[in-house]
């Protein structure tokens, strides 16, 4: 058996390879503190059909509750459902030469691709990422006035694309007369590429770039974006930390005190559009402006939009990695989904309610 991160994403290290154990670890690279990414591929395992194999980590933190995400070609994902905490097992079966397994259900960016190319949506060069790669944005509509949808200011954050491309898709079928979308998927984009954690980088993360003197070039273009253009609503799309409280549900980070009622607004309208969803947004595990980590005063996306004159509405929603199985939802890539065109109709809702009376 082969094991790399030779593909979008990829992220391991390998300490050693046994009879019926690998022992591995994720890669922090320029991430400051700890966190929990890993993705790897599994090559030449053919000869291991019948034979069950341990992955183990030198932490708890590492493999969640339904065991690791295991993928055969990067765009179907499912869980293990074997380990926990610092190990997973998988049996191989015949034929399988070739897998994937990852902390939790990467988001292949072909996938967004394929959205563009389903929907007839023209794909742009939004700007320059730090290593010069071409990142990736659609805009659609013919108002004036705009929704911002943002997704992995942190890298490894890939719940937040799945929920970010039905969000898209539901807004083009239903978009509020008068009004535009920007939606930039991969704001760290040589980050989700290269299979950083993202979170935490070193001088500082994307996240927490919105300065007077941003570092990163996909920044100062979304600041500028919402200086140029009637940016009336922002959404951001992220994961949480690994498991957990309230890191198990759907929950919004909630961006400052002067936001507060717009934001309990939408919300009541999310719960009544998840009710019947996998996926619930129930607000019990709202992180409100100032509680916890949330410092209204942090340089972030949901904090800087919200204190633009034009905006309405700023706001993040974090989706687990994981889930769980008591009524509120075990993720999955149709979850997921489910989720996202929930939030699409509220934001139609939202807008139709309170700009129009409807």
């Amino acid at each position: 058996m082969r094991i790399h991160s030779d593909f979008p994403g990829g992220n391991i290290v390998v300490s050693e390879i046994g009879d019926g154990v690998v022992r591995l670890e994720r890669d922090l690279r320029d991430t400051e503190g700890d966190w929990f990414y890993w993705a790897f591929c599994a090559e030449d395992t053919a000869s291991l059909a019948g034979e069950t194999v341990t992955f183990l980590f030198p932490s708890s933190c590492r493999v969640s509750r339904f065991g690791a995400a295991v993928s055969h070609d990067l765009a179907h994902w499912s869980w293990t459902e074997s380990g926990s905490g610092d190990r997973f097992t998988y049996t191989f079966s015949e034929g399988e030469d070739q897998l994937y397994f990852a902390h939790h259900m990467l988001y292949d960016p072909l996938r967004f691709d394929d959205l563009c190319r389903r929907n007839g949506l023209r794909r742009e060069v939004f700007c320059s990422s730090v290593k010069g790669r071409p990142l990736p944005a659609v805009r659609f509509g013919h108002g004036d006035k705009w929704i911002l949808l943002t997704a992995r200011h942190h890298a490894c954050e890939s719940t937040g694309s799945y929920v970010l491309e039905a969000v898209t898709e539901t807004l083009l079928e239903d978009l509020p007369e008068g009004y535009s979308v920007l939606a930039v998927p991969f704001v760290d984009y040589d980050g989700v590429l290269d299979g950083d954690q993202g979170k935490n980088r070193r001088p500082h993360d994307h996240n927490r770039d919105y300065t007077d003197a941003p570092v990163y070039e996909v920044i100062r273009e979304l600041i500028a974006f919402g200086k140029t253009h009637d940016l009336r609503y922002s959404f951001d799309f992220h994961s949480p930390w690994h498991m957990g409280e309230q890191n198990d549900y759907v929950f919004f980070s909630r961006s400052t005190e002067a936001m507060e009622p717009f934001t309990d607004r939408f919300g009541e309208i999310m719960k009544r559009e998840t009710a019947g969803n996998a996926l619930k947004y129930t607000g019990a595990w709202d992180v409100g402006p100032n509680e916890m980590w949330n410092d209204e005063t942090s340089p972030n996306s949901k904090n800087y939009f919200s204190k633009q004159p034009s905006v309405r509405l700023s706001v993040t929603m974090e989706t687990p990695y994981f889930g769980v199985e008591d009524g509120n939802g075990k993720i999955s890539q149709e979850s997921m989904g489910e989720l996202g065109r929930a939030f699409g109709r509220s934001v139609a809702a939202y807008i139709r309610e309170t700009e129009c009376g409807i």
